[in-house]
């Protein structure tokens, strides 16, 4: 499958795109880690509340939790990324950035230099929806993840970056019985019983799949905290609209591609009370940061060490909390 998308990848995306940022990574308006933290603001207890709020409208906009199953999705295999349709030092700079916010983050990556197999596209294309268009209509649709909606909404670039996942669900205790789904019943994919595939362990998340798997499915049925059931991450495609972008650093755009390659984000266009380099491009939040904030941090580092094989409040809590740790120090 990667095979074909790479082709497709290099005659799309070698435009103006390869030549947006001519200058060398290090003078491509790059903020340094010291520069992008917020400053440190003591936090008193009549500010807790207020804290609290805003870090659960962070949460809720940051993580999306996986339309099967209702859980929150992470990477369990090491990033790989790839980037394509820029000159080879800003592709080089895009792909280290990504790797090392995944280090910073505590998620599984790569040693640097080491050879891996790609798990993450980024493309830099100035005929992004005439990509997706592409990808839609051939073997590489998988790449666009499970969805429920239309087909053509979900093929449609919204933002001037977007990404999309494709995803999995993993049985945590293929020893015990998953209720809810017998040989024949709706949740059969492809002439298979996904009850058998579930007990084998990574199962991908297809299109094909009706929703009554992440309700009548699962692994621990007698447990009120898990369904024994995971989402993890299996691809990330990201395709970036060189056009869009051309007026903003590759720094910029570069830690913005990185948090969406290490979360699957809820939405693009809210704007929190806690600064994030996801409203880089939403003009209705006031002055963007440059850079990948103190508050994304954070988060990234609460979701790469939270308990996510919980159900979606207690997941969503744990999350919460380390952040709330991390921010104010209680």
């Amino acid at each position: 499958m990667r095979s074909t998308l790479i082709l497709i990848l290099v005659s799309l995306s070698l435009g103006s795109a390869a030549s947006a940022w001519t200058a060398s990574p290090s003078s491509a308006g790059v903020t340094s880690k010291a520069q992008s933290l917020d400053e440190v603001t003591v936090i008193g207890k009549a500010d807790l509340p207020t804290l609290r709020h805003e870090i659960h409208q962070f949460v809720q906009s940051h993580a999306e939790p996986s339309t099967l199953i209702g859980q929150i999705g992470r990477w369990r295999q090491k990033v790989c990324p790839t980037v394509a349709g820029l000159r080879v030092a800003a592709a080089n700079y895009v792909r280290d950035r990504i790797e090392s916010v995944a280090r910073e983050a505590g998620a599984p990556a790569v040693k640097s230099g080491e050879k891996c197999s790609a798990n993450i596209d980024v493309v830099f294309t100035d005929e992004p929806q005439e990509l997706l268009d592409h990808i839609a209509a051939t073997k590489d649709r998988p790449l666009l993840g499970y969805y429920r909606r239309d087909l053509k909404a979900v093929a449609t670039l919204h933002h001037p970056v977007q990404a999309w996942y494709m995803t999995g669900t993993r049985s945590l205790d293929a020893g015990l019985p998953i209720v809810g789904l017998a040989p024949g019943s709706a949740g059969a994919n492809n002439n298979d019983d996904i009850t058998a595939i579930l007990r084998t362990g990574l199962h991908v998340d297809s299109a094909g799949t009706d929703g009554s798997m992440g309700f009548g499915a699962s692994g621990n049925p007698e447990s009120r905290l898990t369904k024994g059931l995971r989402s993890e991450f299996i691809h990330v495609l990201i395709i970036v609209d060189s056009k869009q972008v051309a007026k903003y650093s590759l720094g910029s755009i570069s830690d913005y591609v990185a948090l969406l390659a290490l979360t699957r984000i809820g939405s693009q266009d809210t704007c929190d009370g806690l600064s994030s380099i996801l409203t880089l491009f939403n003009a209705g939040c006031g002055e963007p940061p440059t850079a990948i904030t103190s508050a994304d941090r954070a988060y990234l580092t609460a979701l790469y060490r939270a308990d996510l094989d919980m159900n979606l409040a207690l997941e969503q809590s744990d999350i919460h909390e380390r952040m709330l740790h991390t921010i104010s120090g209680k």
